[in-house]
């Protein structure tokens, strides 16, 4: 029986994915190489493409037959543990790295949910910290690629009644990402006013394997309540690791991290393995929200599985239910994708110089034609 897709099919389905996270711009695109002939070929699903490319990050090989194959043909046993995903990422890492390289102005980051991240403020200086940042942490991964499974990436946000998401100088509006360019270019000219609606705030960590939380507040978040998650967080912490591992954890810089008491507790739990300010390991930059999975990544995919239906009178507790039930959809493919894009985004701020990711500035005009200038795959890019 032959096979449904060919291997270089196959291989550039996994290319396709590696580069733009989207199985959907992956179908569109195989369906546009493929259908020259007249005819309209079946893509793969979305299932396969994961697949392929989860074997391809694992193996070295887009099918398990593939590796079996050349286990016969070679005697080289393929092992599937942690040790070889290490060697193997790390080459398939350099694959992604000269690709972006070719294609720097295009988008070249994941895009894990529906919803844009608008800055409330970003300075020039704020841009050179940015750069100094990502040279210094790409250092630290290039010396010892395990290091980034040891990242324990925390933080609050504000969930709204009516839809919108804040986190430190971050917004999510109501708003999505545009599905098309019919109306691009537009403006985006407002300036920013603090939501009115009733509110919960929600607290959560991540690493690249499971998530603790989410932890519920009504209203704000003082220095003291923020200790207290800070004590729950690392109670359960214990819990989930052994005496040998090392985690690092990883805050930004909002005002309620900053209080003295909160320094000098993590010195003492997580010795010189610690970022944000205060820290002797490392100070998160400031106005980067773009760069942590809980923000590019969680809270905007939280936010997308929540409001497809409003919440009517304004009740917190249905909102609080929500939040709870949309974590338990959070798998460990997102976690682990969306913490190997946190070195993705380190190497686009380095290239670039400081610039945002894949944030704009909140109140300033939006250049859509730039943001979309890899039009090959049609990225739904703001």
């Amino acid at each position: 029986m032959s096979e449904k897709f060919t291997p270089v099919q196959k291989a550039n389905a996994v290319l396709w994915y590696g580069i733009c996270g989207d199985t959907n711009v992956v179908q569109s695109k195989f369906k546009a190489v493929y259908g020259h002939t007249g005819e309209k070929p079946e893509a793969p699903s979305a299932i396969e493409i994961r697949d392929w490319y989860k074997n391809f990050r694992h193996m070295g090989f887009v099918d398990v037959q593939d590796a079996v194959i050349h286990e016969e043909a070679t005697g080289e046993h393929i092992p599937t543990d942690g040790h070889h995903h290490s060697k193997i990422g790390n080459a398939m890492s350099a694959v992604m790295n000269k690709l972006n390289t070719w294609f720097l102005d295009g988008p070249k980051i994941r895009s894990f949910h529906s919803n844009h991240m608008e800055l409330i403020a970003l300075e020039a200086e704020d841009m050179e910290e940015r750069k100094k940042f990502a040279k210094e942490q790409l250092e630290h991964l290039h010396k010892w690629a395990p290091i980034l499974k040891s990242m324990w990436f925390t933080g609050e946000a504000k969930f709204y009644i009516d839809g919108r998401v804040e986190c430190n100088n971050l917004v999510y509006t109501k708003n999505q990402k545009p599905e098309d360019s019919v109306n691009w270019p537009h403006r985006v000219v407002r300036q920013y006013q603090p939501d009115q609606e009733p509110y919960v705030t929600v607290w959560a960590a991540m690493n690249a394997e499971l998530f603790i939380g989410p932890f519920f507040f009504d209203g704000e978040i003082s220095p003291e309540s923020y200790k207290k998650t800070l004590e729950n967080f690392v109670h359960e912490l214990r819990q989930v690791t052994s005496s040998l591992e090392h985690p690092i954890f990883i805050h930004d810089d909002s005002k309620v991290h900053l209080s003295e008491d909160v320094t000098a507790y993590l010195e003492r739990q997580f010795p010189h393995h610690w970022i944000g300010t205060g820290s002797t390991y490392a100070s998160w930059p400031h106005h980067s929200p773009d760069l942590s999975p809980i923000n590019f990544f969680l809270w905007g995919y939280i936010k997308g599985r929540i409001y497809k239906t409003p919440i009517k009178f304004n009740d917190l507790e249905e909102l609080k239910q929500r939040i709870q039930t949309a974590f338990k959809n959070v798998t460990l493919d997102l976690l682990e994708e969306s913490v190997e894009e946190y070195k993705v985004r380190l190497e686009r701020v380095h290239k670039s110089k400081g610039d945002l990711v894949d944030a704009t500035i909140y109140g300033q005009e939006v250049d859509f034609n730039q943001l979309n200038t890899w039009r090959m795959y049609a990225w739904p890019y703001v």
